[in-house]
């Protein structure tokens, strides 16, 4: 070897060894001097621990990924809980509901839909007025849609591709919308059943393996302010 270039070599050490595709490139090169009927573990343990550390990485940044999701979800379920407060009256709840809670929680389209009830008719009345939310089905129409025909099905919320029959809440948007989360509302001491509705153009936007306790937690919220204007 060069005297000067071993010279640079042991001046610079530290930064060899730091740098992992030149320590690869000389473990390599050590392979090759020993032969193909030597085993070097030193050529083994680093491709193992490079593995590893990729893995690791992967993993991280899944971590790193869900855990930036979830907060952007908690800061959306805050907003919008923080909107349903504001609002003095059912009606600026629902238009509410088709402006600013659709944009926040970045959603396509959202249904209330209540069980008829004989505190409802006054509501039943007015639901022309704001029908492109809000619609009135009979008794057992919650469970029914939720349930999908699964007889063993308690879920308060599910999450999962629109189903077949989607058009009974959404009508000539359903084509178009390929998840969705439906909330159960038991409002006024489950006087009054329901679902909120949100769905999305998105496949991804709502699937079985994503929490719901955000979710939940608005479900109770609502159940709480329809309750004090419907009950």
């Amino acid at each position: 070897m060069d005297s000067k270039l071993r010279e640079e070599i042991l001046a610079h050490a530290h930064e060899i060894l730091s740098d992992e595709t030149l320590l690869r490139a000389l473990i390599e090169a050590s392979d090759k001097n020993l032969g193909s009927k030597i085993v070097d573990l030193r050529s083994v343990a680093l491709h193992k621990m490079d593995g590893e550390l990729k893995k690791l990485k992967r993993s991280n940044q899944q971590v790193i990924a869900t855990a930036y999701e979830n907060l952007v979800g908690m800061k959306q379920v805050h907003q919008v809980v923080l909107k349903s407060l504001e609002q003095n009256n059912f009606d600026e709840f629902i238009t509410n509901l088709n402006t600013e809670v659709c944009d926040i929680l970045k959603v396509d389209c959202i249904k209330l839909i209540l069980e008829t009830h004989s505190s409802l008719q006054n509501t039943k009345e007015h639901a022309s007025k704001v029908s492109e939310i809000l619609d009135l089905y009979p008794v057992n129409f919650v469970n029914t849609y939720i349930s999908q025909g699964k007889n063993n099905c308690t879920d308060d919320i599910v999450l999962r591709p629109t189903p077949k029959g989607s058009e009974q809440l959404y009508g000539k948007r359903s084509k178009n919308l390929k998840s969705e989360g439906c909330i159960k509302l038991k409002i006024g001491n489950e006087k009054i059943i329901g679902i909120l509705a949100l769905a999305s153009k998105e496949k991804e936007k709502f699937t079985a393996k994503q929490g719901v306790e955000l979710l939940k937690f608005m479900g109770s919220v609502y159940e709480r302010r329809i309750s004090h204007w419907l009950s």
